[in-house]
């Protein structure tokens, strides 16, 4: 706990609630710890909350000109579990983490749901030990490096709806995909295209993984040529 106060920059004056915020509830059954103390079940229902309305009002004081769309796009990448994960990997979160034995060894996918929860559960243990302008400070040094559009949709869980989103609003139609089969490698090979000019290419195992892996690409071309916009 210490070493993760330290990475944060932050000291809790209450113990109990950084505690609480770490320990999953798979680990506090395997110790069958006293059920008085705490898991990050609750913490992470009012963090999930306090989150959302910090990003939902930071995003619009700094997007003036954006669309309702637009802005419900970004929230949605900025309050996806993986983005969560990412962040809580940067300020070195899964070393504190009480887990049970199980959790310890889950794929790599439910491991993320479990960083981006106890993620949470830390935001709502930080506004109860200090209040919201400290739990503000903590979450604007977490996400300040992220609120570009051009950076966020690299990390979009949907990058095939907010090329669609796009292309509608910027030329009335819909991107072009074209799948292939790569029988020897066992892949898909998809590209994407707009106008047949702008294009790009995406693999993966299955046909929607492949296409979203296009779309993600097309999207990044599309960001370096400032077409962005609000």
């Amino acid at each position: 706990m210490t070493r993760l106060e330290q990475t944060i920059g932050y000291r809790f004056k209450n113990k109990n609630l950084l505690l609480a915020a770490l320990t999953h509830p798979s680990y506090q059954n395997e110790k069958e710890i006293n059920v008085l103390v705490e898991n990050f079940q609750r913490l992470e229902f009012l963090g999930d909350s306090i989150l959302d309305f910090f990003i939902a009002r930071k995003l619009y004081a700094l997007f003036p000109e954006a669309n309702e769309g637009l802005l419900s796009r970004l929230r949605s990448i900025l309050v996806s579990k993986k983005f969560l994960a990412k962040i809580a990997r940067t300020i070195q979160l899964r070393p504190a983490l009480r887990l049970g034995e199980r959790e310890r060894k889950l794929p790599s996918a439910l491991r993320e749901k479990i960083l981006a929860d106890a993620f949470e559960a830390l935001v709502a243990a930080i506004y109860f030990d200090r209040g919201q302008k400290t739990v503000e400070r903590f979450l604007l040094k977490c996400f300040k490096p992220y609120f570009n559009p051009k950076k966020l949709f690299q990390f979009d869980p949907n990058p095939k709806s907010t090329l669609q989103e796009y292309t509608q609003k910027k030329f009335g139609i819909l991107p072009n995909y074209q799948s292939k089969y790569e029988k020897k490698r066992e892949r898909f090979k998809v590209r994407v295209s707009i106008k047949r000019k702008m294009k790009a290419e995406g693999v993966g195992r299955t046909k929607q993984e492949a296409e979203s892996q296009a779309a993600a690409a097309l999207l990044k071309k599309l960001k370096i040529r400032q077409v962005v916009s609000f």
